[in-house]
């Protein structure tokens, strides 16, 4: 994996992405740190869960396709991983439905103040869970409809077509896996959808959505991953 280059978008024609039994490694080796970090946590956000989480110890590209073994581990493994800014780490991989207007914008949010990412501008996604197994492989398109619907209200399915490849983008110890999913509405028409959504959730995800039109628009309040695959998009 260290052969593929950085803050790069990289197409590929299948990610697989299997789950393997057993602890990871790095939640091991960390144990009491991530026990003191997620208290910490927690003491600053109350909302935080501790859920069941996933994360890389192995991730490579064969020819056109995207290889990758997961290990069950905890929320708190990925927020003491976060904290981290030092020694070897395990992949942060995920996947992510872009959303594109009729008018060619791409639809980002803010995430809201009861999140652990509050404030930073993402497209709508979300890190894996076990609701996006398959057997014992995650399923990207899946994950992808139900990080969008419940962050936005649209459904991915409607879209009036979408790419037939995917796109990788690899930023330190993290994996984005992109496919960009394109609307008949304006966005201007996706925004007022959205936000309706927004409005009638008692604790939505966003509290803010807007839509990109340009290279460099998405600036530090975006992870890497995210503003490279927009840049290269209007850039493409």
């Amino acid at each position: 994996m260290l052969n593929i280059p950085e803050e790069t978008v990289i197409p590929i024609s299948q990610a697989i992405v299997r789950v393997e039994e057993g602890p990871l490694a790095y939640a091991v080796q960390h144990r009491d740190a991530i026990t003191a970090n997620w208290a910490q946590e927690i003491a600053g956000k109350p909302t935080l869960f501790d859920g069941s989480f996933f994360m890389g110890e192995h991730a490579e590209i064969e020819g056109s396709v995207f290889h990758a073994l997961y290990k069950r581990t905890t929320f708190a493994t990925m927020m003491h991983w976060k904290r981290n800014v030092t020694g070897e780490k395990p992949w942060h991989i995920f996947g992510v439905g872009v959303i594109v207007s009729s008018d060619n914008r791409l639809i980002a949010g803010r995430m809201a103040p009861t999140t652990s990412v509050a404030g930073r501008v993402y497209f709508p996604a979300g890190s894996f869970d076990a609701d996006d197994l398959v057997d014992d492989r995650v399923d990207f398109d899946g994950n992808a409809q139900r990080e969008v619907a419940e962050e936005t209200g649209l459904n991915l399915a409607e879209a009036a077509r979408r790419d037939d490849m995917a796109y990788l983008v690899r930023v330190d110890r993290s994996i984005a896996v992109f496919r960009r999913y394109y609307f008949t509405q304006t966005a201007d028409e996706l925004l007022a959808s959205i936000r309706k959504t927004i409005a009638s959730q008692a604790e939505p995800e966003l509290d803010d959505i807007c839509a990109i039109s340009a290279a460099g628009e998405m600036g530090e309040a975006t992870p890497r991953t995210f503003s490279t695959f927009a840049d290269w998009h209007f850039g493409d």
